[in-house]
């Protein structure tokens, strides 16, 4: 799981946001020209909270974006276990909404069963970078507990893992850092009018 092309993001924390933040991902991602895929285990029945200044995705970029409603984590394995039977047609982004839904009501050990659904994820993206012979991404969005922001983190997400904290008008993320890194790293969102401002996306990705 260690391949350079393919990046990994996680962001822990708010849900109500993290889900605007993973939408404007797929934009953005398809009007690039790539294929995405937006995970989710509740079919979504409006837009999240928009994103200021976002400009509407072009008809062609929400044909890139394909929205998966997996309402159970067999559901979720299945669908990372059968991606090869679509090659040479794979996706370059695969997002998922709200990781925890997966395992935290299921009378299964939550932390054995979190652990294999990002493994899953990451060897599903490994093999969509070596079909597609190019950079591939993958951004899970989940709550903010131990098991996320120590154990998973530091495991599937070890260079690139965020946490949110909501703060009066700020949605601020900040950076998870390695031992050998001592630049703290925040981003903030400024929240008013029912929207979040922020100069990019790219930012979490980088």
């Amino acid at each position: 799981m260690g391949t350079l092309k393919l990046k990994r993001t996680l962001i822990c924390g708010s849900s109500e946001y993290s889900k605007s933040l993973l939408f404007e991902s797929a934009v953005h991602w398809s009007e690039l020209g790539h294929k995405v895929v937006f995970i989710q285990v509740n079919q979504m029945t409006a837009l999240p909270i928009p994103i200021d200044g976002a400009k509407p995705p072009s008809v062609q970029a929400l044909n890139r974006i394909t929205f998966l409603t997996l309402s159970s984590w067999q559901d979720l394995v299945q669908y990372t276990s059968s991606i090869h039977e679509t090659s040479p047609i794979v996706p370059h982004v695969i997002l998922v909404s709200d990781l925890h839904n997966y395992y935290s009501n299921e009378d299964l050990n939550q932390s054995l069963l979190a652990h294999m659904l990002c493994a899953c994820l990451c060897d599903v993206m490994e093999y969509c970078s070596r079909v597609n012979n190019s950079e591939t991404f993958l951004v899970v969005t989940t709550k903010d507990t131990e098991l996320e922001t120590k154990k998973l983190s530091t495991i599937y997400f070890p260079l690139n893992t965020w946490t949110s904290v909501v703060k009066q008008e700020e949605l601020e993320l900040t950076k998870t850092l390695l031992n050998f890194q001592n630049t703290n790293i925040k981003i903030k969102f400024l929240l008013f009018n029912n929207k979040i401002r922020c100069d990019s996306i790219e930012k979490l990705y980088v």
